[in-house]
């Protein structure tokens, strides 16, 4: 089942002004200092007056970061001090610069280019050809005690470690961690706030360090963070953000898990089939076994298994589908119905159904156009074919659609954010989830009952078990619906 929120995590694209020299703020805790001041009204020339000074590093680092990353004012500042020091502009030495000047002069070539942290001239001489880091190491190197001149070097080395990719991105944290642990707080010549900014930003990259507390916490509630559910025998396979878990309903404990990134899947043929990032994993009851492993990733790209024809196996990825061959084991090239990128699909009632996001409902032979007759929804996402083989569509926008075999017809209960249905054909009841609140129980008759949910936050599924329980996935734990007199117990699992 395609997830419902679009807002996922994501998380792992740097965006442009995303880096350590242009989201951190070092000017708010200095707004005090005239030269801070004089940077923000854009006085550039007074602040290279302040940053040329004997004022203290900290407020010279603070005007420095108050001039801002989109511009270049390394530039300017060179000039500067080239006319202080009646020398030719283009002559200008990291000799003629003191050790205070030079650790500013790196900041402000390394701010000037930080994506690719270049030499203002590389074919020039003097400091023009100088990158802002190598100057950094000649002041830091001179200035061995002084907290901020170390601190700001390790800022520039970690924006060179930030766009060498995401395997590097635990040195981000790292590197200034270091300088961090090597001065005691009364050593520092920085101000606290400065420092509590710096590192409020730096704090989020501790997460891709795999020892970390972070990220062991983050890989926890990720594992918590279900997308959808299927049963294999008497246990429970969840699809998270972190990978794939296994509950036994009778254990505290999973009896497994695999990790992964954004797993989903359906049962098939007594085992789970469930598409992540990198591969499709499938559990039988007792192991995991990969399929179609691949190291390419891209936004929103993951392997999703779906219901075939004929009661096959298919799975999609973008463009690409495949079908599996039970004769060979593994999964052989397929070509879709569909030519538009289809949001969900499955095969149902003879033919295919996909959903074009924002766009429509398809079938094999025909179109539901939104808003229609055919179709009064404004917001499909994903298809479900329930036990008594009718196909229904969840609608962010509109509720429940269920297909009568000409069109699909609204069915009461939900008005917005359906996430699941389920019909309990022995029961005579109907169960429905709300993304964000939780079911609505129809019995027979018509009458409804609400259960909140709150504490699930975000609820993608629901799985409706044998004996009647259901089974509700969320975005913080696994709930077990009973029956409990005229109420219903919940039974939580989660990974701790």
């Amino acid at each position: 089942m395609r997830a419902l929120a679009t807002a996922v995590v994501l998380a792992a694209v740097v965006a442009v002004a995303d880096s350590p020299l242009t989201s951190i703020d070092f000017a708010t805790a200095y707004k005090d200092v005239p030269g801070v001041q004089s940077a923000r009204d854009g006085n550039v020339e007074a602040a290279y007056v302040y940053l040329a000074s004997t004022a203290d590093n900290g407020s010279k680092l603070a005007v420095a970061n108050a001039l801002g990353w989109q511009g270049d004012f390394a530039t300017g500042f060179f000039e500067f001090l080239a006319a202080e020091r009646h020398v030719l502009v283009n002559q200008l030495d990291a000799r003629d610069l003191n050790a205070s000047q030079r650790f500013i002069a790196g900041f402000l070539v390394a701010t000037a280019d930080y994506l690719e942290l270049k030499p203002l001239k590389p074919k020039g001489q003097g400091v023009w050809r100088m990158k802002g880091v190598e100057l950094l190491q000649l002041a830091a190197k001179e200035l061995p005690n002084d907290f901020t001149v170390q601190y700001a070097l390790s800022l520039v080395q970690a924006q060179a470690l930030l766009h060498a990719g995401d395997k590097r991105w635990c040195e981000v944290f790292r590197t200034p961690d270091t300088v961090l642990r090597r001065f005691p707080v009364a050593q520092r010549n920085l101000r606290p706030g400065a420092v509590e900014s710096a590192q409020g930003y730096l704090n989020s990259y501790e997460e891709y360090c795999p020892t970390s507390g972070v990220a062991k916490r983050k890989q926890v509630a990720e594992l918590n963070q279900i997308y959808s559910l299927a049963k294999v025998g008497r246990q429970i396979v969840a699809g998270t953000q972190g990978g794939v878990v296994v509950w036994d309903p009778e254990q505290p404990k999973p009896v497994a898990f695999r990790e992964g990134f954004i797993c989903r899947g359906v049962e098939w043929k007594g085992a789970a089939w469930l598409g992540c990032e990198g591969d499709v994993v499938r559990w039988d009851g007792a192991s995991f076994t990969s399929f179609l492993g691949t190291k390419k990733k891209g936004a929103g790209v993951y392997y999703e298994p779906m219901h075939g024809p004929d009661g096959s196996l298919w799975v999609r990825r973008g463009k690409q589908t495949w079908a599996w061959n039970e004769a060979a084991s593994r999964f052989v090239t397929v070509t879709p119905p569909w030519k538009t990128d289809a949001y969900d699909a499955r095969f149902a009632k003879g033919q295919w159904f996909w959903v074009e996001f924002l766009r429509g409902v398809h079938a094999s032979t025909r179109t539901f156009a939104l808003q229609s007759a055919e179709y009064p929804g404004s917001d499909p996402r994903a298809f479900t074919e329930d036990e008594t083989g009718a196909l229904w569509v969840q609608d962010f926008e509109s509720g429940l659609f269920r297909f009568d075999g000409d069109r699909f017809v609204k069915v009461p209960g939900l008005d917005a954010k359906a996430s699941g249905v389920a019909v309990d054909v022995e029961r005579k009841r109907t169960w429905m989830l709300h993304y964000t609140d939780g079911l609505t129980l129809v019995r027979e008759g018509g009458k409804t009952e609400r259960i909140a949910l709150k504490e699930l936050e975000n609820m993608r599924d629901l799985l409706l078990d044998t004996n009647g329980d259901v089974w509700v996935g969320g975005w913080t734990q696994l709930v077990r619906l009973r029956p409990d007199g005229p109420t219903w117990a919940k039974q939580r699992f989660f990974v701790k």
